[in-house]
């Protein structure tokens, strides 16, 4: 049953706001995770009256990336509608099911990210072997944009 041509480019852009929304939902929680824990390691070295390890901000920011994604298929969703309105349904599941994916995997990359951040600030040590952890987390984010394009 077809829809009426604005209904399904309304609701396929629903998709493209839905990818950005849950994307940014997910680099928000893994940005808290692991910046409450470079918090944490500064307070503490702080109050051992040690210098604050700068790095550790690189495991706090790592999961700001996933929205970018999110973003791009947003970007990808709308150009789709554009062309092909009809294909609403699979521009709404790829921005929703690419969101989650994205979300999850920038959630669990703060995760990670708070542990590297508990364990370089512990042992000054293993900066390039952590952040390679983020990397492969982070990988998935990239798997779900390139795969959720081929939905449509």
């Amino acid at each position: 049953m077809a829809i009426d041509a604005e209904l399904a480019a309304t609701l396929g852009k629903a998709g493209g706001v839905a990818a950005l929304g849950i994307s940014a939902i997910g680099s928000s929680i893994g940005i808290g995770l692991a910046g409450s824990s470079a918090i944490g390691a500064w307070k503490k070295a702080y109050a051992q009256g040690k210098s604050a390890l700068f790095t550790l901000l690189v495991f706090a920011g790592a999961p700001m990336s996933q929205t970018i994604y999110g973003m791009i298929l947003l970007i990808f969703i709308n150009d789709a509608v554009e062309k092909n309105p009809q294909n609403w349904a699979a521009y709404l599941g790829a921005g929703i099911f690419g969101g989650l994916g994205m979300a999850t995997s920038s959630w669990f990359q703060g995760k990670a990210g708070a542990a590297a951040a508990d364990a370089l600030s512990e042992t000054g040590k293993g900066f390039a072997n952590y952040l390679m952890i983020l990397g492969v987390v982070e990988t998935i984010s990239l798997f779900v944009l390139v795969f959720s394009r081929l939905a449509f």
